[in-house]
């Protein structure tokens, strides 16, 4: 059955199309109908629609920006455009947006009828070819589609060099593929399905990608895919990366995977640099699952600032643990001391998305919007500047956010808790640390600082411990080849034996296991 949607601010022309055509005998099932655009939209991606009717004018938003919108974020939806003006401009822009159909009111049964099986052939042919697409897929073993795909792939490990890239670049043109452009991001897509659902839903994404002009390219991953995004400028890129993932979100092969998670990268302007989106959006991914976020979303950097967060919900970021008791001034130096073991390559990127986790948990918890406090410039700015240069941006975005909780009065402070965390930050890789060792700083007993800590932080002073030395454990494997006894000692273990333990029951996996899944070699994020 052939879903159909109704859009027309007319509620007489509504009931006329909705009563008069014999919706289900023709084959069609009407399932909704709306007054505008702007309201139909949500509507349309909801009810998995096949054919959008949509009259041109109407208020709020009109037929040519909904058709433009449903092009945008659902391609696969065919449009019939409704008109009571013959006027070819109108035409015009349909036909460049790809509608096939123009009806001018008033429409005859006749032709809706005509009109309407026309799409509805249009739309068995798309689903036969996507179809022998994803049967290809499965049966393809070599050739170039499956030279493209490793090509594509070998740009998102950890490790290439120059010459390695440009040699890419010339084997991709050599197969119909130009990979050059003004601008790059990367697609983290990580989906549950297996087998032939898998590569149902691997053809499904390389068959958006096939229509978006040479703009984005999908290979496969070890958790389910990755997508490459040109574009001209950094806008640009941002635009088509976003439109991509709403379009990818909303595909029908993918609608039945409930733990769909779709991140996109920082944007790059070097071939050179795609793996640095790579990382950012893996860095994402990773974050986005260790706080317990479930379900099906599309995250950028940007998003971090988005989501509320809380001590009982995710593990504790060391960064944002030492900067709690501390004033402005010491702030670069803090993220020096922060980054000093980190891989050179890797740690601005693994800073930037724990900098903005720390300014956010900051506004949060001081009561304020991190979008209304940190500006959306101030934001990009520190997201693509490199270097020195984007230390002190980064610097400057967690001072912005002190400021705030200071002035806001929920600074610092001087409560024994406040005091407590930022010594507990400071000193938690001491093995030999203790309850009774935190107690005495805050002149408190060891049983009235239990209880006050557990109470205003949500978690026993075990288990708080426990979580700070796990998060920097999190961060040296990712961000270091240290083995992984010496990342124990690091974090306060004199056991590797033990700290495996630990690392295994808090975050289900082994630390060699989480060290590969920081990679590319992880079966599941």
């Amino acid at each position: 059955m052939i879903k159909v949607f109704l859009v027309d601010d007319e509620i007489a022309i509504r009931e006329n199309l909705r009563n008069s055509f014999p919706w289900e005998e023709e084959g069609f099932q009407l399932v909704g109908e709306a007054p505008d655009g702007e309201m139909a939209l949500p509507m349309i991606r909801d009810l998995e629609t096949d054919v959008l009717l949509t009259d041109i004018r109407m208020p709020f938003m009109d037929g040519i920006r909904l058709c433009e919108e449903v092009q945008r974020t659902m391609p696969w939806v065919e449009r019939i455009i409704l008109s009571g003006y013959d006027d070819f401009s109108y035409a015009q822009r349909a036909i460049s947006l790809g509608v096939r159909e123009y009806l001018l009111k008033p429409v005859t049964s006749q032709e809706l009828r005509q009109a309407l099986n026309r799409v509805r052939q249009q739309i068995e042919e798309k689903r036969h070819d996507r179809e022998r697409l994803s049967d290809l897929s499965r049966r393809v073993s070599s050739g170039n589609q499956f030279l493209r795909d490793k090509l594509l792939a070998s740009l998102f490990t950890d490790e290439g060099d120059l010459a390695d890239d440009d040699a890419l670049l010339r084997q991709m043109r050599s197969l119909g593929v130009n990979l050059t452009a003004g601008c790059y991001a990367v697609i983290d897509i990580s989906f549950d399905a297996e087998g032939e659902e898998r590569t149902a839903c691997r053809a499904a994404l390389n068959g958006i990608a096939e229509v978006s002009g040479g703009c984005v390219f999908v290979c496969s991953a070890p958790h389910g895919a990755r997508a490459l995004v040109l574009g001209d400028s950094h806008a640009d890129t941002e635009e088509r990366a976003y439109s991509f993932a709403e379009s990818a979100i909303h595909l029908p092969e993918l609608i039945p995977q409930q733990q769909l998670l779709l991140t996109i990268g920082e944007t790059v302007d070097d071939f050179h640099a795609i793996r640095k989106s790579m990382r950012s959006a893996r860095h994402i991914r990773h974050l986005q699952r260790a706080g317990g976020q479930k379900g099906r979303r599309i995250a950028g950097v940007n998003e971090i600032l988005s989501d509320p967060m809380s001590l009982s919900e995710t593990e504790l970021s060391p960064l944002y643990e030492r900067l709690q008791q501390t004033s402005e001034e010491d702030v670069e130096a803090i993220l020096t001391e922060y980054t000093a073991t980190m891989d050179p390559s890797l740690a601005l990127g693994y800073l930037r998305v724990a900098a903005l986790l720390a300014a956010q948990r900051m506004i949060h918890e001081a009561g304020g919007n991190p979008r209304e406090v940190l500006q959306e410039d101030e934001v990009t700015e520190a997201l693509r500047t490199e270097g020195e240069a984007g230390f002190h941006c980064l610097a400057e975005l967690l001072r912005k956010a002190m400021k705030f909780r200071d002035d806001s009065g929920s600074g610092r402070g001087s409560s024994a808790v406040s005091i407590a965390r930022a010594f507990l930050s400071a000193h938690f890789s001491d093995p030999n640390l203790m309850l009774q060792d935190v107690a005495d700083t805050v002149h408190l007993s060891q049983s009235h600082f239990s209880t006050l800590f557990s109470q205003e932080t949500g978690l026993t002073f075990t288990r708080y411990l426990t979580a700070l030395r796990i998060g920097k454990a999190k961060e040296l494997l990712t961000t270091t080849q240290l083995r992984t006894s010496q990342i124990a000692f690091d974090v306060g273990y004199n056991d590797a034996h033990y700290f495996s333990y630990l690392f295994k029951k808090t975050t289900g996996l082994t630390p060699s296991e989480f060290r590969r899944g920081s990679g590319e070699e992880e079966n599941q994020p």
